[in-house]
């Protein structure tokens, strides 16, 4: 079983700011997004990149109603700065 590290971004869903995450992601040289950002029926915005054969999930979570990051390596180091 694989364990997560969840970070959490802030404790309520927010557009504005899954997109500026996003794009802080997307400038970390490592990270490669999979795909386009997905939308949930529920309104829900999900980023997936690949890290070092890893996953790494952006999530702006309307069913939880909050946006967070969820990372099979733990990767404070890279996103907090």
């Amino acid at each position: 079983m694989i364990s997560m590290n969840t970070y959490d971004v802030c404790n309520q869903t927010d557009e504005v700011i899954f997109k500026k995450c996003l794009e802080k992601l997307k400038k970390i040289e490592e990270f490669s997004l999979v795909n386009d950002v997905l939308e949930d029926v529920d309104g829900s915005l999900i980023a997936i990149f690949a890290y070092k054969g890893t996953e790494i999930t952006l999530k702006n979570d309307e069913q939880v109603g909050t946006l967070y990051i969820d990372s099979e390596k733990d990767i404070s180091h890279l996103i907090y700065d």
